[in-house]
This record gives structure tokens, C-alpha cells and sequence, in this order.
């Protein structure tokens, strides 16, 4: 499936002091603040419980200056893994912070020896199609009504190696 999708975006810089770390239950709270903001159907805390008590869940923070402004959360099987949710605060967006924390996510799939990644995508987020285009996806299908408002989802690829 071809496609192509363009937004304006803002200039990006790159930030020195980026650090990670696991994203734990306990950064439920902080985290659904950034959900919250992001998204019209933000996960609930069940959701975060949910797939952080999963052991097959990767998940991390991106953190600058002591401060929480993004995060992933992502299972894996013996062959692919599954990015369920990334997200970076809205006032940091277009500041190649998504792409530190994919790249992150990318460094422990090596580690798992994992090299396929899938996502779902809302039709309609031009700007998330345009960023995992960027990072290399490939649209494999949709999935017509996936969303509880009705809305498509976009299936997207990627191999890594």
C-alpha cells in the first residue's frame, strides 16, 4: 500500500541531558497528566495496570531535567513486538524527543533479538502516520471501525533489520 501524508511541523532541536527509565505503576498518575493532554480517548490507570503487570511488557520514561515528559509502553512476543502507546507531553512534541524514545525502544528489541514492530494508528492522526513514516513504517492494512467512535485504524511495520 503506498501513501503519503504531509503537516507542518515545528523545527526540531536535539536535548543533551535525555535520560530513561523503567515506567513503573507507580508513574501511573504523572503519566495519565501526559495521556490526558494528548489524546481524546486517553488510556484509563486499568489500562497502564493492565499491560505494566504484563511481563511481556517493555516500557519506558523519557525523562529531561527530572522531569517525565514522555513514555512508551510496548508487548512482545517470541517473534515482534506490539507498540501499543507512545507519547511525548504536547508542549515537547516536534523536538525529536519521539524519536529519541523509539530509538530507545529500538535498543532493547536488539537485545531480545526482535526486529518486527507493529502499530495501530487512527486514520485520521496525520501526524503520528507522518512520524512512523519517517521512522521507517510501512502501511501493511487497515482495520475498518476499530475504534470505539467508529474511526479506521492504519496497520504499520517495521523491520529493523
Amino acid at each position: 500500500m503506498n501513501w503519503v501524508i504531509s503537516t507542518k511541523t515545528k523545527p526540531t532541536t536535539k536535548r543533551i541531558n535525555t535520560s530513561f527509565r523503567d515506567f513503573t505503576v507507580r508513574d501511573i498518575p504523572l503519566v495519565l497528566t501526559i495521556e490526558r493532554l494528548v489524546y481524546d480517548s486517553p488510556w484509563s490507570q486499568a489500562q497502564f495496570t493492565d499491560s505494566l503487570n504484563n511481563p511481556k511488557t517493555l516500557s519506558s520514561l523519557l525523562i529531561i531535567d527530572e522531569q517525565v515528559l514522555g513514555y512508551f509502553v510496548a508487548t512482545h512476543s517470541p517473534d515482534s513486538v506490539d507498540l501499543l502507546n507512545i507519547c511525548i507531553h504536547p508542549e515537547h512534541q516536534h523536538q525529536g524527543l519521539g524519536t529519541q524514545l523509539f530509538d530507545y525502544l529500538t535498543q532493547q528489541l536488539q537485545a531480545l533479538s526482535l526486529n518486527t514492530i507493529f502499530i495501530e494508528v487512527r486514520a485520521s492522526n496525520k501526524s503520528a502516520l507522518l512520524f512512523y513514516q519517517k521512522l521507517g513504517f510501512n502501511l501493511i492494512d487497515s482495520r475498518k471501525k476499530y475504534y470505539s467512535n467508529g474511526e479506521d485504524a492504519k496497520i504499520l511495520r517495521l523491520q529493523t533489520r
